[in-house]
């Protein structure tokens, strides 16, 4: 298990951020998500940008 920054995107501004405790980004990811999402990153709308603290590895989801 690994912990994870999961921060709530509006475009480039963070509009919350927690941290989890998961096995994986998409697993984190969704534990924070307050409903489905996928990989990838919406424009300027509402996105996910998930960070492995450790490593520093980031990746990104979108609301589906």
């Amino acid at each position: 298990m690994g912990n994870f920054k999961v921060e709530t995107m509006e475009g480039d501004a963070v509009l919350k951020s927690t941290e989890v405790q998961s096995n994986s980004d998409v697993q984190a990811a969704r534990s924070a998500a307050t409903r489905p999402v996928e990989p990838g990153r919406a424009g300027n709308g509402s996105w996910l940008r998930v960070t492995h603290i450790a490593s520093g590895r980031t990746s990104e989801f979108l609301f589906s």
